[in-house]
């Protein structure tokens, strides 16, 4: 039976199904052991951007329409996370760690093998009694950039936030919507 497209059928979907809540999220970081772990980065984390995807197009340019039409791999979107800072700037000394690792300077500018460098990511929303509604796995991730903090002294009862850039390879779903 389809559902009439009126303010009726709205709200019965909505009460049916609920709308989603963009402030309840879980992250999980795991990051390659080379670098160790922050029990508490988790908790930290204040704002993230869910999965994104894009399809590579090209021309097609033969006579008639142009049109662009599907190639290749799909690209995936970066990732920026934004974190509040402790008092001791844990979160960003965290992802400096890492990031140096990558690429560190104090070593000639060597590379580190990718499979030492990258980790997973997961990301978990709830809905609104808390309980699992979405589950994303991202996999290979790690910190292509970790921005600077802007420090003010006119700025009070302010805290201090880092925003990283998490590149990755792919992500897929672990739990989806489940059905009602």
């Amino acid at each position: 039976m389809a559902l009439a497209f009126n303010v009726d059928g709205f709200t019965s979907v909505i009460a049916a199904r609920g709308l989603a809540s963009p402030n309840k999220f879980i992250v999980k970081i795991t990051n390659p052991t080379s670098v160790g772990a922050d029990p508490e980065l988790d908790i930290m984390c204040e704002t993230i951007s869910f999965a994104g995807r894009n399809v590579q197009t090209i021309m097609d340019l033969q006579y008639g329409l142009r049109r662009e039409i599907a190639y290749n791999a799909p690209v995936y979107t970066p990732i920026t996370l934004g974190f509040l800072c402790t008092d001791a700037y844990r979160e960003k000394d965290y992802f400096d760690k890492w990031n140096n690792f990558i690429v560190d300077s104090n070593k000639g500018f060597d590379v580190a093998y990718y499979k030492h460098y990258t980790g997973t990511m997961t990301v978990t929303t709830l809905d609104r009694n808390g309980k699992k509604s979405n589950e994303m796995e991202y996999q290979d991730v790690y910190p292509k950039s970790v921005n600077s903090i802007e420090l003010n002294h006119s700025t009070q009862n302010s805290v201090a936030r880092v925003s990283v850039e998490m590149i990755y390879s792919q992500w897929k779903t672990l739990r989806g919507v489940p059905k009602r």
